[in-house]
C-alpha cells in the first residue's frame, strides 16, 4: 500500500511537471491563438491570420471591413510609415489628415495586435553555381542554361545561429528560344539542398512565372521566420503571392492568392 507521504510526493511531482510543461508550451500556444494579423500585398492579396488559421479575403465586402484602419506600409522594400488604407477596387493610402499618400502598386501593408518582426535581407548575384548545376541536373536540364534570374538571399530564418542561403534561378525571361522554361527556389544549409518551389513547362506555356522574395517575417512568434514568395508571370495574368512556413522539416505554402 502506498503511504500517504509517498502519495503526496507523487501528486506534487505530477503537479510541478504539469505546471512546468504548461509554462513551456501551453502559455505559448494560448498566446498564438490570440494573434491577429492582416497582410495586404498590393492589389492582389489580402490575408487574415487569426486563431492560428489563414483566410484569404477576396470579396469586396470583406475588404470594405478593413477600410480606414491604420497599417504599417512598405513600398519598394522601404518602410513608408503608418497610414490609413481604403479600398475601391484598388488600395489607397492616407495620412492622419486624410491627405493622399503615394505608394507603389507592389506595396506591402500589415496591421497586427502584436509586434511583427521582419528579417532584413538583400539579394546577391550567384557566383558559385555548384548548387545551381546540382538542381538543374536533378531535373534533367542543361546545367549551362542561360538564366534570367540567378541570385541568393542569406537568412538565418530558423534562428539557430546558422545562416542559410536561399537561391532563386529562372530562365523565364531569357530572350533566346528555349525548349523548356523553368523556375526554382531552394535552400542550401550545410551543403544540403531543400527544394521550396519548382516550375517546369514547355516553351509555349504562358503560365510559368519568375519568383522573387518579398519579405521574411515571424508570423506566429516562434522565432522561425516565414517568407513571402511572389511570382511574376510570363503572361499578363499578374502575380502570384505565396506565404511559406517551415513545418516538419519542409517548406509548405500556408496561404496564396
Amino acid at each position: 500500500m502506498i503511504s500517504k507521504k509517498l502519495y503526496i510526493i507523487i501528486i506534487t511531482v505530477f503537479v510541478v511537471f504539469f505546471v512546468v510543461m504548461f509554462g513551456m508550451f501551453g502559455i505559448d500556444e494560448l498566446r498564438k491563438e490570440g494573434l491577429d494579423l492582416t497582410i495586404i500585398m498590393g492589389n492582389r492579396s489580402v490575408w487574415k491570420y487569426n486563431n492560428k488559421k489563414w483566410i484569404h479575403l477576396s470579396s469586396n465586402s470583406s475588404k470594405a471591413n478593413l477600410n480606414w484602419q491604420k497599417y504599417h506600409v512598405y513600398s519598394n522594400y522601404e518602410y513608408l510609415g503608418e497610414y490609413y488604407l481604403w479600398n475601391d477596387d484598388e488600395w489607397y493610402a492616407f495620412d492622419e489628415d486624410r491627405n493622399a499618400v503615394t505608394m507603389s502598386s507592389d506595396f506591402l501593408a500589415f496591421a497586427s495586435n502584436y509586434e511583427l518582426v521582419f528579417y532584413p535581407f538583400s539579394e546577391e548575384d550567384v557566383t558559385d553555381f555548384s548548387s545551381v548545376k546540382t538542381v538543374l541536373n536533378k531535373y534533367n536540364l542543361d546545367e549551362d542554361s542561360t538564366l534570367s534570374s540567378a541570385y541568393h538571399v542569406e537568412s538565418d530564418f530558423d534562428s539557430d545561429g546558422i545562416v542559410e542561403d536561399f537561391y532563386v534561378i529562372s530562365n523565364v525571361f531569357v530572350k533566346e528560344e528555349v525548349d523548356e522554361k523553368f523556375s526554382f527556389v531552394y535552400m542550401v544549409k550545410e551543403n544540403n539542398i531543400t527544394m521550396i518551389y519548382e516550375d517546369i513547362s514547355n516553351s509555349s506555356s504562358s503560365s510559368t512565372c519568375s519568383p522573387y522574395f518579398t519579405s521574411f517575417l515571424d508570423v506566429d512568434r516562434d522565432s522561425t521566420f516565414e517568407f513571402i514568395l511572389s511570382c511574376e508571370k510570363y503572361s499578363v495574368d499578374g502575380r502570384v503571392d505565396m506565404l511559406y512556413q517551415f513545418k516538419n522539416k519542409e517548406f509548405k505554402i500556408a496561404i496564396s492568392n
